[in-house]
């Protein structure tokens, strides 16, 4: 399936301006979420954490942020580069990280789907740098 993904990015129309995304969106960020939603450690980060049912969090966490959020700033356009998508990204593993305990089920969970976001994007990066030529 990543194979598909190198195939798009590598595509002549994906080049083209009538394919193009919108601003701030790309096909490797859209790919990533979807592969990141589908994750069977997504579960506790498809929708923003619920302050009544976990009494304490935005006490504890400032800056809120989570996969279905994402998934809205992406189809409005609200990142201007792939990298402002990759800091909302880790924003929510350290979320996780801060307010839950390592060996929780979230805890692990968040551990799990941030080792795939990583793999995920470090072949993003790598192959943008070698089609960017």
């Amino acid at each position: 399936r990543w194979s598909d993904a190198a195939a798009q990015l590598r595509s002549p129309s994906a080049s083209t301006s009538s394919r193009s995304p919108l601003p701030g969106r790309s096909r490797s960020t859209e790919i990533i979420l979807m592969e990141m939603e589908a994750h069977e450690d997504a579960w506790p980060f498809l929708e923003p954490v619920n302050p009544r049912l976990v009494p304490g969090y935005r006490r504890i966490i400032k800056n809120p942020m989570d996969l279905g959020t994402m998934r809205t700033r992406l189809l409005r356009g609200g990142y201007s580069c792939p990298s402002q998508f990759a800091s909302d990204a880790l924003l929510v593993f350290d979320n996780c990280r801060t307010f839950n305990e390592d060996e929780s089920a979230v805890g692990r969970a968040g551990r799990s789907l941030r080792r795939f976001f990583e793999s995920r994007w470090g072949f993003f990066l790598y192959f943008k740098l070698l089609f960017s030529n």
